[in-house]
């Protein structure tokens, strides 16, 4: 039970969550000297590093029925933010994503999500005890970044981020950074699912009333100018004249961005095709080919039903469809 001194800590800190969630975009970071929002969310790398060291982390234990993950939160540096509540959290994030992908007959997923500063990332080698490695950089008790931060590497994780050729210490970058619009739009979908899920019941008494925090956040995101087509301009007009820029640097936080919030509406409208993010990446060739190719092979890769709304996020991108060549199970 909280003392009341961290009760009323915890108060003002949700009352402060409250008071941002009314301001626009970028004005209560001016207001407080800080920086703006979107240097609070670090852009996202991939960066192929050694096992990490070993950490003193909380056992991974079974999940209960119906929980998606296994989930070891490792203590060190996350503020006033206890781990047993941030797992709480991560598993909530978890279970919204989870139900959307929906992986019927795969494994269970075993990940230790650890504190780092920088950029949050989750590593192309897993534990020696072979879990997902998920590195975080949310503090204290926002949630929803935390929320928002783990979602997306979350995506990564079941879009077979590490299915793929490496030359050297990298796997092919050239089409990075559909993934990493993808996961942005994961995000931005799991803090939506949130809000629903925390107002009917949230994880425990502690977080009751922080629901409202998750669909300001969305928001406030999905406001900035940034993220909006330029004034006239279709998206295959300016993804006609960037798409040299992503291919040359897929980690330009900015243009995947906007890139996410043209797809998160086909995703709303259409909910089956998170199940179809699975199957991207599904040969190691895939991700060093041109883009179109790339695609093709996400297509192809897919059961029969989920092929029409997978052959919208190509047309999005002005790419058609190869005929099969024979139909894959579903």
């Amino acid at each position: 039970m909280l003392s009341p001194k961290a009760r009323a800590q915890r108060a003002a800190v949700l009352g402060l969550l409250a008071v941002q969630a009314v301001m626009p975009v970028g004005a209560w970071a001016q207001a407080q000297g800080a920086p703006a929002l979107s240097d609070l969310l670090p852009a996202r790398t991939k960066v192929r590093s050694g096992p990490p060291p070993p950490a003193r982390d909380e056992p991974v234990q079974t999940p209960e029925p119906g929980e998606p993950i296994w989930l070891a939160v490792a203590p060190g540096d996350w503020g006033s933010a206890a781990p047993r509540e941030i797992r709480m959290v991560l598993l909530s994030a978890a279970r919204v994503l989870a139900t959307a992908v929906a992986r019927p007959g795969r494994d269970v997923l075993a990940l230790r999500v650890m504190p780092r500063s920088g950029s949050p990332r989750v590593l192309y080698e897993r534990s020696p005890e072979g879990y997902y490695v998920v590195q975080l950089t949310a503090r204290d008790i926002r949630w929803n970044q935390f929320a928002y931060q783990f979602a997306h590497e979350l995506c990564h994780i079941y879009s077979n981020f590490d299915h793929k050729e490496m030359h050297g210490a990298t796997a092919d970058p050239s089409n990075q950074w559909f993934e990493e619009a993808l996961c942005e739009a994961a995000s931005l979908h799991s803090l939506k699912a949130m809000t629903q899920a925390w107002a009917s019941e949230a994880p425990s008494r502690n977080l009751l009333g922080y629901a409202p925090a998750f669909e300001a956040y969305a928001k406030r995101l999905l406001a900035e100018e940034h993220r909006q087509l330029p004034a006239g301009r279709s998206f295959g007009d300016w993804f006609a004249e960037h798409y040299a820029e992503l291919r040359g640097n897929p980690y330009l936080r900015d243009k995947n961005e906007l890139i996410a919030t043209q797809l998160l509406p086909l995703f709303e409208r259409q909910p089956d095709l998170w199940q179809a993010i699975v199957y991207l990446n599904p040969h190691t060739a895939s991700a060093s080919k041109p883009f179109a190719d790339y695609l093709g092979d996400w297509h192809a890769a897919c059961p029969d039903r989920l092929k029409p709304a997978v052959a919208e996020v190509l047309a999005l991108f002005g790419v058609l469809p190869q005929a099969p060549v024979a139909a894959h199970p579903d």
